[in-house]
C-alpha cells in the first residue's frame, strides 16, 4: 500500500495512464511470447446505500475488469468509477480507484495442493474530487491452490509487503490476500479477503468482499455471460480508521465480453 518517497519523482503522468500503458505492454508481450490459457473482460454496475464515509451512505460503482492467465503467469486489472449521492451543495463525490496485478510463475506442481508458486505484485492507484491521491506498490510471494471442492475454479493466497503513499499513511505494512472463484449450475461465488497489518499510522484492516451471482446467459439465450446478484462488503477499520466498520450489501449486474 505504499512506496518509497523518491520513487514519486519518476512519474510524470497520471496513475491511470500508467496502468493502461502497462496493460498494453503486457498484452503485446503475451501475444508475442506466451500462450494465453484464459482471458475474461467484464463491465459491472454496483449500487449500495449504506457505505461508510460516503454521502448518505450511497455509492454507485462502474467497474471495468480484466483477468487472464498465461504460460508465464497472469494479469488481473480493474478500474472503479465511484459516485456518491449529492451533498447540500448539490455536488457529488467522484472517485477513481484501480489495481494492476501481474504475477509471474516461479514453479508449478502436479497433483499437489499448491499448483503454482508466483512472484506477485500490485499497483494501487486512485484519486477523487476532494484532492485525495494514492500510489501504492505491493510485492510478494503467492500460490495458486488446488481446493478439492466441486465447482472450485480458482483459489490463491499471497503475502505482500506494501510500499504506501496516500492521504492516510506513507508507512509500509504487510498484506495477506486470498482470492477464490466457484461456479456450479450457473451460480457463481467469487471474491477476495484482504488483511493489512503492521502499519505504524493505521489500525489493522480486514476487508471481506464476496460476490454471489447467477449467470443468465442460458436463460436469455445470448452469447455473452450476464450475471446478476449481490456483493457484500465487510470492512473492519476502513482505510485503517479505528472503529470505522462497514457492513453493506449492494445490487450487482455484470456483463462479460
Amino acid at each position: 500500500m505504499r512506496y518509497l518517497s523518491n520513487i514519486n519523482n519518476l512519474f510524470v503522468v497520471k496513475p491511470l495512464s500508467i496502468a493502461i500503458a502497462t496493460t498494453l505492454v503486457l498484452s503485446v508481450t503475451n501475444s508475442a511470447q506466451a500462450k494465453t490459457l484464459f482471458s475474461d473482460t467484464s463491465i459491472s454496475l454496483l449500487y449500495g446505500s449504506d457505505y461508510e464515509l460516503a454521502e448518505d451512505g450511497e455509492l454507485t460503482t462502474l467497474t471495468l475488469e480484466h483477468a487472464s492467465t498465461h504460460t508465464w503467469g497472469g494479469v488481473f486489472f480493474f478500474v472503479d468509477r465511484l459516485q456518491g449521492a449529492s451533498d447540500a451543495n448539490n455536488s457529488r463525490a467522484k472517485d477513481i480507484y484501480g489495481e494492476l496485478s501481474p504475477k509471474f510463475k516461479i514453479s508449478d506442481y502436479s497433483n499437489s495442493f499448491i499448483k503454482q508458486v508466483n512472484l506477485a505484485s500490485t499497483y494501487e492507484f486512485g484519486s477523487n474530487t476532494n484532492g485525495f491521491e494514492q500510489d501504492n506498490f505491493l510485492v510478494g510471494i503467492g500460490a495458486d491452490l488446488n481446493i478439492p471442492i466441486d465447482g472450485m475454479k480458482y483459489a490463491s493466497a499471497t503475502l505482500y509487503h506494501a510500499f504506501n503513499d496516500d492521504k492516510f499513511s506513507d508507512a509500509d505494512d504487510q498484506q495477506i490476500t486470498l482470492t477464490y472463484g466457484w461456479e456450479k449450475n450457473n451460480f457463481v461465488v467469487d471474491g477476495y479477503v484482504d488483511y493489512s497489518f503492521n502499519n505504524d499510522d493505521l489500525e489493522d484492516q480486514l476487508h471481506i468482499n464476496p460476490q454471489i451471482k447467477y449467470n443468465l446467459q442460458d436463460v436469455l439465450g445470448i452469447d455473452n455471460r450476464i450475471e446478476v446478484g449481490v456483493e457484500y462488503s465487510y470492512w473492519r477499520n476502513k482505510f485503517g480508521l479505528d472503529g470505522v466498520n462497514q457492513s453493506v450489501p449492494s445490487a450487482l449486474v455484470k456483463l462479460h465480453f
